[in-house]
């Protein structure tokens, strides 16, 4: 009986002990990143006591230029600073990739591989197996070796990071698509006549109101998961008038909005096969009322209650931050910049936007470090990036645009840096007297006032050669003749030879590839604008010297720096050849930074002085393995 005793005693210790709250981590190193965040303007916002509390860091630590990726594109410079390591080994080199058996672009984050066996049955295809989503980016991030050495890691919304690395704690960031498995396509219903869109991500819907004015519609969704070529799913939608408002019903969901306004989520269920759905959800914004009515509905986000997807590492997490802060966007690059290029949203909609994702990144940043449970937290707020894209024609007094933009287009950087800074103040707040606190940007920023075509000096050059009777290309190269062509660009920075063996129709020996990449490096950067006598390019870069290893096998042959000013076109990533070299960037993203990375360093401040010096984006994973010494 004695025995007894003590043996439910001691299991019930044991249960206690299972049940205690996990050890507070009294000594953490805390990485925030401010993407795109401009050393220079950081400085001259410092300076006039805009930004106290980056002050007050760079007082306390280090404050100074960080050395980008090349080229310095997001996905680029994140995977150095998740791995460590260059693209060479980490195999990411651009947003895009090219496909060498189609030269068409692909999506250079993920890939979805599908399921190998399918059985096809009454119409219908049925997975004998899962498929798989894998993050094409290579090498150990390094979050996960401060894992394997025994600590806790939480990472949130950093790109490149989808699927979920399987850590303590992960939301994804950059690359989670919405549920048509784009990285983000909205729908606009007018009633005004449409044109067809530059963008693959715009859906614009013509509809026609009754005499009452109500609208009858569908907001189309995913493909239907069983049936190759059926019909997409859809759900209804109805819009009627109600006085100067609009009152929308959704999939049975009745929202009341006025122009101008942001509805809240509204969560949808797109039936298939009887019983069966997918969850998705959306966000509306009343454009114009009517009645030259415009109703713009947001990309379909993944639910995280019941994602289709894995969004979160453990998988419970996304929805359990739901529980936590609320509803949140999901899709990993949710910040609509296309809507804002196509003139569908208002300068005012768009930073309305921007706020509410900036408050739900806060909620969940503040959220994971107040659990004090972990030896790293990472956290990346994109927003910085994205305000400067859309705005610099608010600060570029050579921008085309500048003229047109009103106040608050021209503080809209000004108040993006100005949250950052408070952000930075809430954080040091919230941190312990043994916590360390880097903070840093991918790039910096520049104009973007003149859009090169580099196809169309590829083709002027006799490199790439388009089919007799054509004068220009659209994109997808669709007017090319590979058959006698030997070098195209693909993507931001990126210029491929025509390899024979290599490309499905590639031309191009070994000997040859090397003399057309020399022609290319000593010919292009002598060109200059006939607008202005400036120098487009800065330097090309050779591929091979660049990235030794070429992880992925995906590596361009030829790295193109821009001058500040200047950025390939919106036809050159996607493989088109207008007439022009040279055009005048007329679009409100009028700030880039994939062009010569000296040109654009990131920033970094920290809250102590590293025993070793970082200097580059690569330093700080290197840092944090070694377990984040310092000299105080």
């Amino acid at each position: 009986m004695k025995k007894c005793c003590l043996a439910a005693f001691s299991s019930i210790l044991l249960l206690v002990a299972c049940e205690q709250p996990p050890a507070t981590v009294t000594s953490r190193l805390i990485i925030v990143g401010f993407d795109g965040m401009d050393p220079r303007l950081a400085q001259q916002w410092m300076d006039d006591g805009s930004l106290p509390n980056f002050s007050k860091l760079a007082a306390a630590g280090e404050f100074h230029p960080l050395k980008t990726s090349n080229p310095p594109q997001s996905p680029v410079a994140w995977s150095d600073f998740a791995t460590g390591t260059k693209p060479g080994e980490h195999g990411i080199y651009d947003f895009l990739r090219r496909d060498p058996g189609n030269y068409g672009p692909a999506f250079s984050i993920s890939e979805a591989i599908p399921p190998e066996s399918v059985l096809s049955l009454f119409g219908m295809e049925l997975p004998l197996e899962d498929g798989a989503i894998i993050n094409r980016r290579k090498g150990t991030p390094f979050w996960s070796s401060i894992e394997n050495d025994g600590g806790a890691s939480t990472v949130l919304r950093v790109p490149v990071t989808f699927p979920p690395d399987p850590i303590h704690r992960m939301l994804a960031g950059m690359g989670v698509p919405d549920l048509l498995g784009t990285q983000g396509t909205y729908t606009l219903y007018t009633t005004r006549p449409t044109s067809n869109s530059s963008s693959e991500s715009t859906r614009a819907v013509r509809v026609r109101p009754d005499r009452n004015g109500l609208i009858q519609t569908l907001l189309v969704g995913p493909a239907h998961p069983l049936k190759k070529g059926a019909p997409p799913l859809s759900v209804e939608l109805t819009v009627r008038p109600d006085g100067d408002d609009a009152i929308v019903e959704l999939d049975g969901e009745i929202i009341h909005l006025a122009a101008g306004q942001w509805s809240d989520w509204a969560v949808i269920s797109f039936p298939f096969m009887g019983l069966a759905s997918v969850n998705g959800m959306v966000r509306l914004n009343l454009v114009s009322s009517y009645p030259r009515l415009q109703l713009y509905v947001s990309p379909i986000h993944i639910d995280p209650l019941e994602p289709v997807v894995p969004l979160s590492s453990p998988p419970g997490y996304a929805a359990q931050l739901v529980d936590e802060i609320g509803m949140y966007h999901t899709l990993g690059m949710p910040e609509e910049t296309w809507s804002l290029n196509e003139g569908h949203l208002s300068d005012h909609a768009y930073l309305e936007m921007i706020r509410t994702i900036l408050a739900e990144r806060e909620a969940m940043f503040y959220n994971a470090l107040d659990k004090h449970d972990s030896d790293l937290v990472v956290a990346v707020f994109v927003q910085t990036d994205r305000v400067s894209h859309m705005f610099y024609r608010g600060i570029d007094t050579l921008h085309s645009l500048h003229a047109d933009s009103d106040a608050e287009a021209r503080e809209a950087i000004h108040w993006i840096y100005k949250e950052a800074d408070r952000i930075l103040g809430e954080t040091v707040s919230r941190m312990g007297p043994d916590d360390r606190l880097i903070v840093l940007s991918d790039h910096g920023f520049a104009p973007f006032r003149w859009a090169v075509n580099l196809n169309r000096w590829l083709a002027d050059e006799g490199l790439l050669v388009l089919k007799d009777s054509a004068a220009t290309s659209s994109v997808g190269f669709r007017e090319v003749d590979w058959t006698r062509s030997k070098a195209y660009a693909i993507g931001l920075n990126s210029v491929y030879i025509n390899r024979s063996g290599r490309e499905a129709r590639g031309i191009v020996g070994e000997n040859e590839a090397g003399q057309i990449k020399r022609q290319i490096m000593q010919r292009l950067p002598a060109v200059v604008d006939e607008n202005n006598g400036s120098q487009i390019v800065a330097e090309v870069f050779d591929g091979a010297l660049l990235y030794p290893g070429n992880g992925n096998g995906d590596a361009p042959d030829l790295v193109i720096g821009y001058q500040p000013g200047y950025r390939a076109s919106w036809q050159t990533t996607l493989g088109g050849i207008p007439t022009n070299l040279i055009e005048l960037n007329a679009r409100k993203w009028s700030g880039d930074h994939c062009i010569f990375p000296d040109a654009v360093p990131g920033v970094l401040f920290t809250s102590f002085h590293p025993q070793r010096a970082i200097t580059e984006i690569v330093d700080i994973a290197r840092y944090a393995r070694a377990g984040g010494s310092a000299d105080q």
